[in-house]
């Protein structure tokens, strides 16, 4: 589960990169995420509707 605001978008902009075609496909990719935590509590709600569902 990422947030949706800085570490979901990154994501998302290397799951596209990936579907394009713009990595290397002898390469290991590596996603570190670093933080972000913190924003999860500003979508609490989202969240936990959509766990619900």
């Amino acid at each position: 589960m990422l947030d949706p605001i800085y570490t979901g978008k990154a994501m998302a902009g290397l799951i596209d990169h990936a579907r394009h075609g713009l990595l290397d496909k002898q390469s290991t990719v590596v996603f570190i995420h670093t933080g972000g935590l913190p924003a999860m509590f500003a979508f609490n709600r989202e969240i936990l509707a959509s766990l619900q569902d």
